[in-house]
Formats: C-alpha cells, structure tokens, sequence
C-alpha cells in the first residue's frame, strides 16, 4: 500500500480503526457525562464536561487528515505538486485554525455562564467555519480548472501523436501513447511495477517478454498440438476444474487445472495430461518454472486489474483455445492470444484480461524465474517464498561453484 504519513498497510488502517473507535467511545463519555449533568445526577464543571469533547476534536483532525491524504493521492494523482501545496497551504492551515476556534469557543462558554454571551461564544467556530467554507470553494475551482487544463493538454498530444503516428507509424510512438494515457488517467491499466512484495534489485524490469529471453520454452509451441489434444480432453471432465483462487480478484468465472505448484507435480491432474507434464519437466531443465495450470476463462468473465507482489516471475500464458473478443492488458499495453503461440509477461506490473465471447477462453499458464536469477539465488526464493515444506536444503556457494564448473 502507498506510503501514508510514513504509515504503510496494516499500520495505516490500525491507526484508522482506533480513531474510529476512539471518536465512538469519547463521544459517548461525553454524551453520558451531559446527560448526567442536565437531569443533576452529578454535579460536573463545564471544564470536566469540555475535555472529552475537545479531545474529540483532536482525533477528528487527524482522521480527516489521514483520509484525505488517502484522497488526494487519487484526486491529485496527475500532479504531486498540486497535492503538495494543498495540503500545505490548505488542510493542514484550516484544520489547525478550526481546532482553535473549537478551542477557544469552549474556553469562552467556560468563562462566560450567561446566555447572553453565547454568540460571542461561538463566533471563534463560525469565523472557521467560514474560511473552511471559502478556501474550500476556492481550491475546487483551482482542481477544476486544472482539470480543464490538462484536458486541453491531452487534447492537443492527441493531435500531434496522431500526426507522429501517420508520419512515422505506431510502434515509434507507443511508449508515448502509453504515457500520455497514464498521465492523463485513461490507461487501462498502470504502467509501473509498484513495490508491494519482496523485490529482487538489479532485475530486468519491463512489462512484456519474447521468446529469445526464455528460448527454452519454444518446445511449448513445438509441441502445440500435444497439448491442444490434452488439454481439451482434461477439460472436458468439469471435476478437475477448481476455481482460480486469487484474494480479492477472483469471485467465480476463473477456473484452473493445476499441474505444477512450487515446483511439485500434483499427481492426481497430471494423470489427465501426462505428455504436457513430461514435456513441462523437460521444458524446467532449461528454464525453471514454479507453477503451470490450465487457466480457464467462462464466457463474459473479465479478471480486474491486479500486479504480484514480487518482481522475480515471468508468466506465460501458450493459447489453446482463443475465441474473438478476448485479450490481456500488461501495463497498459493490450494483446490478444494466438493458438499455439506464447505470451510472456512480468506479472507485477498491472494487468487484467477478459472474455467477451460466448465461449471459454483456454490457456496454458506456467510461471518461470527471470533468466537473469543465478541457481543460488533461485534455490534461495524457492527455499524462503515458494516451498512451504522444501523438499532439500538449498546449495552451498561451493556446490553452486563446481556444479558450474562441470
């Protein structure tokens, strides 16, 4: 999650639940203690009644400022400067302001018991309410006619990108293309890796890959036909298709045959497609894999928008059957499957696919470690992150060093 006032993931959202239940119980302390003091139960000074209500206000602030820092990372997402002066020069002013007008109101009603002076008493909270009311207003037409600017912006890099475009074609100008739609808030998905997981440094980093960066699955495509024949006979049996569990993604429509998982065979599907995971087995020899499945997409079923949290995969998805109106966005950028053909790319980056045919989608999907990753370092993220239960001890640096020299 994005870094909120150097609070990150469960951190922000617990400081978030015990403000809410802090509000919840203070304010009803203080309702009670009011209650008491109206029907003369309990003698209580207006000062006594006063702290838990003006603790109240304390913790209000920092709610509103959390959620709003929360807020305007979407709203100001285009420009961070933006961001920057508003809560500078806006929140963090008015907030503080509206915190000493409740202040001094109460201070005031303390001071003076008569009703006479409740106008006076007040009037610290009406002046801030009404300069939050007025810097407010003010802002909202800065944000809209920042919004309309960067409308006319966008606009006008349409124009000249079209012109670039039909000048010099579409593969020159599509890291601009994909660019200019992220800055403008039309990409379908982020072209960014954000860090959320464990990060292995010095890895290439880029959305899409070719068979040159992991030639040892072109026997994937040879074998074509074997697969096909296989997998469409697996699927056929509807028992062995068990949904595609991913949190928060997945809620029906993705449905999977696991064959390899961390880097064992689960014997009970590979009895349905023997030749694939021989062939898989072979394929892990050259270039390792963690997990291969069957993925299966039902008819008018779209997966959202989601990235892994590491960045040490590359996931191929070979076509098996691909029916028209079906394709898969990687960062922005959208392709469509071809049957016996791979795709290949890094699944932290945001990506999403759907199905808008009347008939399932089918895929071959096997996960890989990137090329780059040496044996130890390979041994080590399978030891740490995939295997629950390692089936060996990772190798020693010697070991790694005279199987090499072998």
């Amino acid at each position: 999650m994005i870094s909120l006032y150097n609070l990150n993931g469960k951190k922000y959202f617990s400081v978030l639940l015990i403000c809410q239940l802090s509000v919840f119980l203070i304010g009803l302390f203080f309702v009670l203690l009011f209650v008491l003091d109206l029907d003369g139960r309990i003698e209580i000074s207006n000062a006594i009644i006063s702290i838990p209500l003006l603790i109240l206000y304390g913790i209000l602030a920092l709610w509103i400022g959390l959620f709003w820092k929360a807020l305007s990372q979407i709203t100001f997402s285009h420009s961070s400067a933006t961001r920057t002066i508003f809560q500078r020069w806006f929140l963090i002013p008015v907030n503080a302001f509206c915190l000493i007008g409740a202040y001094t109101t109460h201070t005031l009603l303390l001071l003076h018991q008569g009703n006479n002076h409740f106008i006076i008493a007040f009037l610290p909270l009406l002046l801030a309410g009404i300069l939050g009311v007025f810097t407010t207003s003010f802002f909202a037409v800065k944000l809209l006619r920042s919004i309309k600017d960067d409308e006319t912006l966008y606009i006008r890099s349409q124009k000249i990108l079209d012109e670039l475009k039909e000048k010099f074609g579409t593969i020159s100008t599509k890291r601009i293309e994909l660019s200019i739609n992220m800055a403008s808030g039309k990409s379908v998905a982020s072209p960014t890796p954000d860090q959320q997981g464990f990060q292995v440094m010095g890895l290439m980093s880029k959305p899409w890959y070719d068979m040159s960066d992991l030639p040892g699955a072109k026997l994937l495509e040879n074998s074509y036909e074997i697969i096909r024949q296989e997998a469409l006979e697996a699927i056929e049996n509807k028992s062995i298709l068990e949904p595609y569990h991913y949190l928060g993604v997945n809620r029906g429509g993705w449905d999977s045959v696991e064959l390899i998982e961390a880097g064992k065979k689960i014997e009970k599907n590979s009895l349905h497609l023997p030749k694939t995971v021989s062939l898989l087995e072979k394929i892990s020899n050259h270039t390792r894999l963690t997990d291969a499945a069957l993925s299966v997409l039902q008819p008018g079923e779209v997966i959202k928008p989601h990235r892994d949290p590491d960045n040490f995969h590359i996931t191929c998805h070979l076509g098996i059957v691909i029916p028209n109106k079906c394709g898969i966005s990687v960062a922005g950028e959208s392709r469509t499957w071809k049957e016996g053909k791979c795709l290949f790319f890094d699944s932290s980056y945001e990506h999403t696919a759907w199905n808008n045919s009347d008939t399932p989608r089918v895929v071959l999907l096997l996960i890989f470690y990137k090329p780059e990753l040496t044996d130890i370092e390979k041994d080590f993220l399978q030891y740490v992150f995939i295997e629950k239960f390692p089936a060996r001890m990772i190798i020693s640096p010697e070991e790694h060093f005279v199987s090499q020299q072998r």
